[in-house]
């Protein structure tokens, strides 16, 4: 498409179409310095509904303030023609959805040293987020809430990329989920946040330890026949399918998921960072210690560092698309 008649929002030029959900759809994009970027525009249904404005609104506020080699960087955001949009750091790899996904079809047994490498990136993520302030130094207070396979992207190098804030609690802003009021993906809720119950920082842990688990075993840890039955093994941290299979896990590593996956938060857990530190403790201890260049050789092996944007279906799944 010649750049002259190529679409614009913003600022920004729009190219390619990356993906589409019930909420949003991702274009790459270019500024105007001629960076690549990645730009997410609200559905316009979405857009005239008050209420997830002002969600949107929250999301782009808060997170355009965090800046983290494993966040996902927000550039900027707003409103023209009707159209809310938010422009995000373009990432060229897969999320841990894909990664899941391929790996068990194709069988490809659990690489233990990125495992390592992929779980000390997202505590370290969600240390920064938990602890960050404002730009008046004022504490956010970040629960992130949706912290789960497709919001989690590997760069083509091996680095994480924690993404989508747009159920996040924090302080400052308005509350905006009732009580009783279920948000948040079925299937990687911590015990009280699926039944509806107030969270902290810990139930995003406990979100990290469902993740450990599916990628250690390569099996869902609380699918059910349908979303109550999901529901049901959440609420009562079920581990059946991670005894079953947890055979081969190392064991230092395998304690530190099971404290993450303690159904009572006060036993999990107190930070990210305590958890990360015995994270690495165990990798270190079991001589499973890696980094972003083994996440590297696990993706080149899986076969998905073949192509930048596509997957099977033509189009790639990006964070806040849903």
């Amino acid at each position: 498409m010649p750049a002259e008649t190529a679409p614009r929002i913003g600022p920004f030029q729009l190219g390619e179409r990356l993906g589409v959900g019930g909420m949003a759809e991702v274009f790459v994009a270019s500024a105007p310095d001629g960076s690549r970027l990645a730009v997410k525009r609200i559905l316009p249904a979405l857009a005239r509904d008050r209420e997830f404005c002002d969600m949107f609104w929250d999301e782009a506020r808060i997170t355009k303030s965090l800046e983290h080699p494993n966040v996902v960087r927000v550039y900027d955001y707003g409103r023209e023609d009707g159209d809310l949009y938010m422009a995000l750091e373009y990432v060229d790899g897969p999320n841990l959805a894909r990664v899941l996904r391929k790996a068990a079809r194709e069988a490809v047994g659990a690489d233990v040293r990125a495992i390592v490498a992929i779980g000390s990136q997202l505590l370290a993520a969600l240390d920064f987020v938990h602890d960050a302030n404002g730009p008046n130094g004022r504490p956010l207070s970040i629960v992130h809430r949706d912290v789960s396979p497709g919001n989690v992207m590997l760069t083509r190098t091996g680095q994480l990329k924690l993404g989508d804030f747009g159920i996040v609690r924090s302080e400052v802003v308005a509350r905006r989920t009732q009580p009783g009021e279920l948000k948040g993906k079925i299937g990687y809720m911590s015990p009280e946040q699926a039944a509806g119950g107030a969270v902290d920082a810990r139930s995003d842990l406990f979100s990290v330890g469902i993740i450990l688990a599916e990628l250690l075993t390569l099996r869902p840890l609380f699918l059910g026949k349908n979303e109550l039955e999901t529901l049901s093994r959440t609420t009562h941290a079920d581990l059946s399918t991670w005894h079953r299979f947890n055979q081969n896990v190392p064991l230092g590593l395998r304690a530190v998921v099971e404290r993450a996956l303690s159904r009572s938060p006060d036993e999990r857990y107190g930070s990210a960072r305590e958890m990360r530190q015995a994270w690495h403790d165990a990798a270190r201890i079991g001589r499973n210690e890696g980094g972003e260049r083994e996440v590297v050789n696990w993706l080149t092996a899986l076969g998905m560092l073949e192509s930048e944007t596509n997957d099977r279906s033509g189009q790639r799944v990006i964070p806040g698309a849903r």
